[in-house]
Parts: structure tokens; C-alpha cells; sequence
């Protein structure tokens, strides 16, 4: 009875130990689910990015739909589009950082 006794006992203490390395450094630990938690909230962030997007563009696809002078003011800044009789002029930008480095 002593040996069945000690037997048992080791066997569960050997299940106890796997168990808890199981826990500890096994596919479901903790450091595991803090580091999908902590990817969770980075991806919580870009849905809201995301979503402040989504919404800037609603309004700009509706005021398009709404007013001629959008469309207009569209071509001609982001297409370059003009009248027959207009110029066109563009402006452009100098880098600053090389004015700064002579």
C-alpha cells in the first residue's frame, strides 16, 4: 500500500509539472496572451484610424454628389484639369532642408 501510495503521488506531482509547464511556456501561456492582447490594442487603434477615414471620405463622396463646385475644385487640384482658354500653373516646392545645409 506504501508503494501504491508513493507511486500516485509521484504521478501526479509529474502531471503537475506538465501541466504548469504548459501554462508557463506552452502555445496557450501567459506571455502569449499578453502579447495578443497587447496586438488587440494596436489593432483597436488602426480601426479607428481606419473608421475617422471611412468617415472623411463619406462626406466627401456625398459633397461630391451634392455640389458641382467640389467636382470642379477636384479636377483642377488633384488632376490638373483646366478650361480650353486657361493656363495652368504649378508651384513648386523646395526642400527646405537643403536651403538649411548651405
Amino acid at each position: 500500500m506504501n508503494k501504491l501510495y508513493y507511486l500516485l503521488t509521484v504521478f501526479l506531482i509529474v502531471i503537475v509539472i506538465l501541466l504548469s509547464k504548459s501554462i508557463f511556456f506552452g502555445e496557450n501561456s501567459y506571455s502569449k496572451r499578453a502579447e495578443l492582447v497587447e496586438d488587440n490594442k494596436i489593432q483597436e487603434i488602426k480601426n479607428e484610424e481606419l473608421k475617422r477615414q471611412n468617415k472623411i471620405l463619406e462626406y466627401e463622396i456625398k459633397n461630391a454628389q451634392n455640389s458641382n463646385d467640389h467636382v470642379e475644385n477636384f479636377a483642377r487640384e488633384k488632376l490638373n484639369l483646366t478650361y480650353q482658354d486657361e493656363e495652368f500653373i504649378s508651384f513648386k516646392e523646395e526642400n527646405k532642408k537643403d536651403d538649411a545645409d548651405e
